[in-house]
C-alpha cells in the first residue's frame, strides 16, 4: 500500500495505517461482543429474568437497533461538525457503563431501559471509524481496509460466544456483563490520544442539508442507492443471529453451552474469511481484472444464497448442515468491505459519514429491528399452535426477505460507474 499523505488544516494524516485500522478493529471487536452478550447468553438470561419470547426479541431486536439506528445517523452527522474521535470517545463511555449496568438488571424492564443507551453508544462506532479508515486508504486497498475493520463482527459475534461458553460457567452472564463493560473504559483512555483531522466546517453540516445532498446523489448516482439498499435488506439475514442459540438447542438438539461454542467458532473462522476475504477478492479482481466490485458482490452472494436454506432445513449436527452454518455466517460478512467501497467512491468527503449513519439507520430499523420483533412474534404464535418448527419458519422467512440483496446488487452492478463530483 502507497500514496501521498493527505493534509487538512495543517494536520497531516498517515496512509495506510495499520496499526491504527488495528486498533479500531479492536475497538469493534469490543464493540460487537457487548452487543451480542445478550444473544450469546440468551438461554440464562431469559431463564433469570422470566421474559417471554416476545419480551426477549424486543430486547434483543428494537430496543436496541431502534435506538442504534438513529444514534448513528446522528453520530455521522455529528463527525462531520465535531470531529470523529470526539464523538467515538462520548460513545465508548457510554456503550460501556452501561453494558456494565445492563449485568445488575433484575428484569424486563431494568434490561430494557439499559440497552438503548448501550445502543447509542455503540452506534458512534461505524460512522466515525470506517470514516477515519477510508480518508487514510488509497483507493486500490479500500475495500480491504474496511473488510480488516469490519472483521470486527465475526469476531465478536463469535468472540460473544465463545466468552459465553467459557465465562459463563465461572462469571455467570452478570459477571461476563460487567468485566466487558471495564475493558471499555480501559480502551477509552488510549481512545482519547488518538489524532485525526479537524472537521471540514466550510459547508456548515447540518442534518437536513445533509441528507437533502445525499438524497440528490441517490436520484443523480443510482448505483449509490442500489447499492444501500443491498446492504439493507441483507441484514435481514442478521436479525436472525439473536435467536441462533434458541433454534440451535429448541430444534436442533444442541445444549446452550456446546451450541454457544459451535457457533462461536463457526462465526470466527468464516466470518473471518467473509470480511476481509471478500475485501481482498473485491480489490483484487478490480486490479487485476477491472471488475467492477459490484459483480464480484453479485457472484458470491449468488454462490451462498442456497446455503441459507440448507441451514434452516438439514438436521443438526450433520456436515449438510455444518455447510450451511458456513454459507449463513459468510452471507452476513462478505457484504460489508466490498459495498461500502461502492458507495464510498461516489459520495464527496462532506457526506460519507452522513451515508454511513444513514444506511445504518433504514437497516436496522427495517431490517434488523423490525426482522427480529417479527422473527419473536411469529416464533410465539407458532409456538402456540403447537408446531414444532415455531423458530425454523420465522427465521426462514427472514432469509427470503435476506436473499433481494442479490437483486438490489444486480441493479447496482448494471448502473453507470460514476465517481464523487
Amino acid at each position: 500500500m502507497s500514496g501521498d499523505k493527505p493534509t487538512t488544516g495543517g494536520y497531516t494524516a498517515p496512509r495506510n495505517p495499520v496499526g491504527l485500522i488495528l486498533f479500531l478493529l479492536a475497538l469493534h471487536v469490543l464493540n460487537q461482543i457487548d452487543r451480542q452478550l445478550v444473544a450469546a447468553f440468551a438461554a440464562d438470561i431469559m431463564r433469570d429474568l422470566a421474559l417471554s419470547r416476545s419480551q426477549f426479541a424486543l430486547i434483543a431486536g428494537l430496543a436496541f437497533s431502534g435506538v442504534y439506528a438513529f444514534a448513528a445517523l446522528f453520530a455521522g452527522v455529528l463527525a462531520d461538525r465535531l470531529g470523529r474521535v470526539r464523538v467515538l470517545s462520548y460513545g465508548l463511555g457510554i456503550w460501556s457503563l452501561f453494558t456494565a449496568l445492563a449485568g445488575l438488571a433484575q428484569g424486563f424492564w431494568t434490561m430494557l431501559a439499559a440497552r438503548p443507551f448501550v445502543a447509542a453508544g455503540e452506534a458512534t462506532l461505524v460512522p466515525t471509524a470506517s470514516n477515519i479508515i477510508l480518508a487514510r486508504v488509497d483507493d486500490a486497498h479500500k475495500a480491504a481496509a474496511l473488510g480488516l475493520f469490519f472483521a470486527g463482527i465475526p469476531l465478536g459475534i463469535g468472540g460473544g460466544f465463545l466468552i459465553a461458553g467459557a465465562l459463563g460457567p465461572m462469571l455467570g452472564w452478570r459477571g461476563t456483563f460487567l468485566l466487558m463493560g471495564g475493558l471499555g473504559i480501559i480502551a477509552l483512555a488510549a481512545l482519547v490520544r488518538l489524532k485525526d483531522a479537524p472537521p471540514d466546517l466550510s459547508h456548515r453540516p447540518t442534518m437536513a442539508g445533509n441528507l437533502a445532498a445525499l438524497l440528490a446523489v441517490f436520484r443523480a448516482k443510482p448505483r449509490a442507492l442500489w447499492a444501500s439498499l443491498a446492504i439493507v435488506v441483507a441484514h435481514f439475514h442478521t436479525a436472525t443471529s439473536p435467536f441462533v442459540q434458541l433454534w440451535l438447542t429448541s430444534e436442533k438438539g444442541y445444549a446452550p453451552g456446546p451450541a454457544a461454542q459451535l457457533y462461536g467458532l463457526m462465526f470466527v473462522t468464516f466470518g473471518l474469511l467473509g470480511t476481509f476475504g471478500a475485501g481482498l477478492l473485491g480489490d483484487w479482481a478490480k486490479r487485476r481484472f477491472g471488475l467492477d466490485r459490484a459483480a464480484t458482490m453479485f457472484v458470491l452472494l449468488l454462490l451462498l444464497a442456497p446455503l441459507l436454506v440448507l441451514y434452516r432445513l438439514t438436521p443438526g449436527g450433520t456436515p449438510l448442515f455444518l455447510l450451511g452454518m458456513a454459507g449463513s455466517i459468510l452471507f452476513m460478512t462478505v457484504i460489508y468491505g466490498p459495498i461500502f467501497a461502492i458507495i464510498e467512491e461516489l459520495l464527496p468527503p462532506r457526506l460519507k459519514a452522513t451515508s454511513t449513519g444513514l444506511n445504518i439507520l433504514v437497516l436496522n430499523i427495517l431490517a434488523i429491528g423490525g426482522g427480529a420483533l417479527l422473527i419473536g412474534l411469529a416464533s410465539e404464535h407458532l409456538a402456540a399452535a403447537g408446531s414444532a418448527q415455531s423458530w425454523t419458519l420465522p427465521l426462514l422467512g427472514a432469509d427470503g426477505l435476506a436473499l433481494l440483496a442479490v437483486v438490489f446488487i444486480f441493479l447496482a452492478m448494471r448502473s453507470p460507474r460514476q465517481i464523487a463530483d
